[in-house]
């Protein structure tokens, strides 16, 4: 890595280059600032216990009013399911955690769906990693009865389906669709539609980590090109690609709160 730093004042370059060394060359990790620094809180508490689940959930609405259809679970707590969601989970109070236990195996590394927001109009973000389809098209009874309770968490109980909006629900995949569809040849893929009938879905032909990195770097090398002047060329700033990855990422957003804000699930 280099750094390029511009003082007024020489005794300045001095004064940073020696507070970076001192922090940087260590005899230990954990002397790192990473790991010493300690920046006060409300409360004064330092620990990974300031942000609380249960309690932000709860806030939400989770387990009462907005949320009555919705609750904890620990099923992955010590990381038992999956190594990358937190102990505490929220799902559908209707769905056992022995569905879940066999749900999260047609998900690549585990990342079943569950919940991420309840919004006060009872619609809900969840998330999870793209499904184990494959070539021959695999399915999953349990996760498709995971993705429907969470269809219907906003309808009340015994009331039948409103079939004038489901349609509207919308199962997000980020990325280009090529994308989906080559992840087949290696066991993954996306949903087959023809199983999550209450929504519909949108490709949002977001790029993987790699070449987003590699558009920034381009805006970095178009920016240290320009000198002192800073001014980046229409020109210049068209080949990165870089607006072009931004205005997909917005346009996602957008699609995003405008079903959560009528009312739907994404």
């Amino acid at each position: 890595m280099f750094l390029t730093l511009r003082c007024e004042e020489v005794r300045q370059l001095y004064d940073v280059f020696a507070t970076m060394k001192h922090l940087a060359c260590v005899d230990s990790i954990d002397r790192l600032y990473a790991f010493s620094h300690r920046e006060a809180v409300e409360g004064g508490a330092w620990t990974w216990g300031v942000y609380d689940p249960v309690e932000e959930f709860g806030r939400m609405g989770v387990g009462s009013g907005v949320g009555e259809f919705w609750r904890f679970t620990d099923i992955n707590r010590g990381f038992a399911l999956c190594p990358t969601y937190p102990p505490v989970l929220v799902v559908p109070a209707k769905i056992s955690d022995t569905t879940l236990s066999y749900a999260a195996k047609y998900r690549s590394k585990c990342r079943l769906p569950v919940l991420c927001y309840l919004h006060p109009n009872r619609a809900s973000m969840t998330r999870s990693s793209q499904p184990m389809v494959g070539l021959r098209q695999a399915r999953s009874v349990q996760d498709e009865k995971l993705v429907e309770a969470i269809l219907a968490s906003s309808e009340p109980l015994g009331s039948a389906p409103r079939f004038n909006y489901e349609r509207s629900n919308i199962i997000i995949d980020a990325r280009p669709t090529t994308n989906a569809v080559v992840n087949r040849a290696v066991g993954a893929g996306s949903e087959n539609m023809e199983h999550y009938k209450r929504c519909r879905k949108v490709y949002l032909g977001i790029d993987n980590i790699h070449v987003m990195r590699d558009a920034l770097n381009r805006v970095v090398e178009a920016i240290e090109s320009t000198g002192d002047s800073g001014v980046v060329a229409r020109i210049q700033a068209a080949r990165t690609g870089w607006l072009g990855h931004i205005e997909n990422i917005l346009v996602g957003v957008k699609t995003i709160v405008l079903a959560i804000d009528a009312g739907h699930h994404v």
